[in-house]
């Protein structure tokens, strides 16, 4: 990372921000600031004393700005620090805290002058080897924390710290969390609308009921109190009916079904949330755990199970319903991962998998979207869930983070350099940092599910296992040969990977190592990861000649091998991958699936939809733009191009259908009518995955119709509007506006608001489709809106029938582009008799025998209306 110089402090520098973000200094009682960039502080040598508690070992000794410019715990007399300051001080620490009496020599800088003086700490002893475990210095942290917490503290948001108070089992704090639990109980009123069918729809209401769940199983498998059962049913019905059909959960609950059933995809702005979503599903398995037998909690599990798995081997469980991503922590997801899998006897694998990944997460536990304290929770207990090896492993590479955390009075403070967030004080959004920090430390009395309580130490990672944990974190592909770099393509990490194969791509690599890597990429017999890392090292590469083999690639069985290939070719040169464009489109359409029955391998098709983004994405955020985007379909065989666009139409990602949107501002006529069902689709049902990035397919789909004055255009953008919520509505509502050549860019009429309440209870016609566009642009002579079906004819096999004959066939000829499934209605308009239809309202209408059942002579007229299984609009 590029930093610039720090400032000196002591001669008039200053901290590069505003305001200065600041950590807490240990046991010593004082505040301070360091220079860093995000939470790397590798280029500190200055403490700058931002704050000092009276009565603690600082006060009387350290005022605010003064400068600490050394540390030492050893006896010794402290020089100026030679490396990271705010690690120095920490190790000092330590080492006083060793020794009896705990002295702690500061340099101190003061209004210009510089002296050494010394604090005296609390006599600790020192880590073991093995700590938390077996580590008489945790042990006495862990008392002293416990303590401060009972007289102290309260339970924080959602009662989760009183976790803390049932990890050691001492009875002394079980009343605490009794208290804690028995407020948790729900009235009976609450309670049965937790366990109702009616949707949960209150803001940010997951994370209330998953970490209010988690602390309810958790205090009763401690205690085997059965006031608190009921109310952990009703949180578990809760979770598992109001799920997302892939098993996920957001800032909110997912939608129904338009037929009111249950486990729809995700609503709200967001989408899926995981860091939301793992504690619900953790705390439904815990439910479980208690003896709940509902049927409903075992389908909701194997489904989240489903979603969270499919990272294994690939990446950290990402912000919500998006693809792996490349860290071994994710806000505290993998070690979440951990503990989730561990509980599943069928999840072995995956279980393994996630406790190495939080084991090799040290490095970057200060990091967390919005904040560290998940990472700071999870992460270390997630270790655990591979046994005593593997997280004293990671404790060992954070204790110095654990004793900047820890205040002298015994309790802990969140700290945060990252920059997002609450970067300081007691907790994180009231959520303790005395339970992050303290659940860690009582991982040794394995009281709880999360501590280590029932963990089956056949699971565990093996001492191999945990030294390659540590070496992925560690990792730096500088000083490895090309030959080590491509070894490295194989390694179990997905960091390690990804580092190996950018290195490569700084190298000269030549052709024989060139060939070696393609052929780790066509390996059949080889790992996933393997080949995946292979396939990465060829796009960061980039060389043209491997353009044939990973287009060959997307077509590969294995998911995550057809993934990484059109990930790579994104990076090749794009007239190297245009070249294999037939391929690549012929994959597009071939490895298409539908929704149900899910791929147990990839339920959310992330390998289709990165196809979709190597051919159609239009942006910049996420990567290269596709190879085709916008414009780029100007010439390309549509006997392919077709098939392509309505299977990526169909995947379930948002973001990979949203990549068509730019692709169909540059369809012609002929191409959006020969498209038109799949355009339509594409509006009308909003992918039923990743919800944050799933309107750009919608909305342009509105504007290709509206371009040649489709009128299904209207009531599509209809139910485009009724899908969206509060400012995400204007979108369409705007875009209704421009049917009929309205103007664009026109704040919707509140009109068109009331309108749209109705619309989705009628049948709409395109009369009323029309109309609907009259009022909005309140233009007096709009351009007619053309509907996608017609009825060429209308005849009758006999126009006059004479009696004694009393029937007749009515045929309809009809063309619909949509390629709807057709529905046929005849009724008769004027006549004097009674007549009946042998079919009505099918699509066997279309050819439609007429009886006239009473004989009534004279002249009749009949009308036939036409419409779909869309039910968008109707003609005659």
């Amino acid at each position: 990372m590029s930093m610039a110089a720090p400032p000196d402090l002591t001669s008039g520098g200053v901290p590069n921000e505003s305001p200065p973000i600041t950590f807490n200094l240990g046991p010593t009682g004082a505040r301070g600031w360091v220079y860093h960039v995000k939470v790397d502080s590798s280029e500190s040598r200055q403490i700058l004393v931002t704050d000092v508690d009276a009565g603690s070992p600082a006060a009387g000794i350290l005022e605010v700005d003064d400068v600490i410019l050394g540390a030492d715990g050893t006896g010794a007399n402290p020089g100026n620090f030679s490396s990271d300051a705010r690690k120095s001080l920490a190790f000092a620490i330590a080492d006083a805290e060793a020794r009896n009496p705990a002295t702690l020599k500061l340099l101190r800088w003061r209004s210009g002058s510089t002296s050494t003086v010394t604090l005296t700490l609390q006599n600790l002893g020192a880590y073991s080897a093995t700590a938390p475990y077996s580590c008489p210095k945790s042990t006495a942290i862990l008392s002293n924390g416990l303590s401060y917490v009972y007289n102290n503290e309260d339970a924080g948001r959602y009662n989760f710290g009183g976790l803390t108070m049932l990890a050691t089992g001492d009875p002394t704090y079980e009343s605490k969390a009794q208290a804690a639990a028995h407020a948790m109980i729900p009235d009976q009123a609450t309670l049965d609308q937790l366990q109702s069918d009616e949707r949960d729809a209150s803001g940010q209401v997951t994370w209330s009921r998953g970490h209010t769940l988690l602390f309810l199983a958790e205090y009763y498998l401690a205690t085997g109190d059965a006031l608190v059962l009921p109310a952990i049913e009703a949180y578990a019905l809760n979770v598992a009916k109001n799920q997302s059909l892939f098993g996920t959960v957001g800032h909110i609950y997912a939608d129904k079904w338009p037929d009111g059933s249950p486990n729809g995809p995700m609503g709200g702005f967001y989408g899926a949330v995981n860091s939301a979503g793992m504690p619900c599903f953790l705390g439904v398995l815990l439910a479980k755990e208690c003896g709940l037998t509902n049927p409903e909690l075992d389908p909701a599990i194997e489904a989240s199970s489903r979603f969270f798995a499919y990272y294994t081997g690939k990446g950290a469980i990402p912000y919500g319903e998006g693809e792996p991503y490349i860290a071994h922590e994710s806000n505290g997801k993998s070690g979440l991962g951990a503990l989730y899998f561990h509980l599943q006897a069928n999840r072995v694998e995956e279980g393994k998998f996630f406790a190495k990944m939080a084991t090799a997460s040290a490095s970057v536990r200060e990091v967390g979207h919005t904040g560290s304290w998940f990472n700071y929770l999870w992460a270390p207990l997630g270790a655990a869930a591979g046994g005593e090896e593997a997280v004293a492993a990671y404790f060992s590479r954070v204790s110095w983070m654990f004793d900047l955390n820890r205040r002298w009075d015994g309790s802990f403070v969140y700290d945060c350099l990252y920059g997002e967030g609450p970067n300081s004080g007691a907790s994180y959004h009231d959520f303790k940092m005395s339970t992050a920090a303290l659940l860690t430390y009582a991982l040794p009395h394995r009281k709880l599910r999360i501590t280590g309580k029932g963990h089956d130490a056949a699971r565990y990672l093996s001492s191999a296992d945990v030294a390659e944990a540590v070496a992925a974190d560690d990792y730096d592909p500088d000083p490895r040969s090309d030959s080590q770099l491509i070894s490295d393509l194989a390694n179990w990490s997905p960091v390690v990977r990804k580092q190996a194969a950018v290195e490569l791509s700084t190298r000269s690599i030549s052709s024989t190592e060139l060939s070696q890597i393609t052929a780790m990429a066509n390996d059949t017999g080889a790992d996933s990861g393997s080949r995946a890392g292979a396939c990465l090292a060829l796009g960061e590469i980039g060389d043209s000649s491997s353009a044939a083999t990973l287009a060959a690639l997307l077509s590969d069985a294995d998911n995550y091998v057809r993934f990484s290939s059109a990930e790579a070719m994104r990076y090749l040169p794009t007239s190297a991958s245009l070249a294999q464009v037939d391929t690549i489109l012929a994959a597009a359409a071939s490895t298409g699936a539908p929704l149900y029955p899910m791929v147990e391998e990839d339920p959310l098709q992330f390998a289709h939809g990165r196809v979709a983004i190597l051919l159609f994405y239009s942006g910049n955020a996420y990567g290269p733009k596709g190879i085709i985007w916008g414009s780029g379909v100007n010439g390309i065989d549509r006997g392919l191009l077709y098939p392509a666009i309505e299977a990526i139409a169909k995947t379930p990602i948002g973001f990979s259908r949203s990549t068509l949107g730019a692709t169909y501002d540059y369809l012609t006529e002929a191409d959006v009518l020969a498209l038109s069902g799949t355009i339509v689709d594409s509006i009308t049902d909003r992918a039923p995955a990743d919800r944050m990035f799933s309107n750009g397919v919608r909305s342009n789909g509105v504007e290709a119709l509206q371009r040649f004055d489709i009128a299904e255009g209207v009531p599509a953008c209809m139910i485009f509007a009724a899908d969206e919520g509060g400012g995400r509505r204007n979108e369409p509502l705007t875009l209704l506006g421009t049917f009929g050549g309205g103007a664009k860019d026109v704040d919707p009429d509140p009109d068109v608001i009331a309108f749209l309440e109705t619309f989705l209870s009628d049948n709409e016609t395109v009369d009323a489709a029309q109309a609907s566009i009259d009022a909005i642009n309140g233009d007096s002579n709009p351009t007619p809106l053309d509907p996608l079906k017609a009825i060429v004819s209308v005849t009758a096999d006999d126009s006059t029938v004479t009696l004694p004959a009393t029937s007749t066939t009515l045929r309809v000829t009809a063309t619909d582009h949509a390629q709807g499934d057709s529905v046929f209605s005849w009724r008769k308009l004027s006549g004097a008799g009674t007549v009946s239809f042998e079919h009505n309202g099918t699509a066997a209408a279309a050819t439609n025998t007429l009886t006239f059942t009473d004989g009534g002579v004279g002249t009749y007229e009949f009308e036939v209306t036409m419409s779909d299984s869309r039910g968008l609009t109707e003609v005659y």
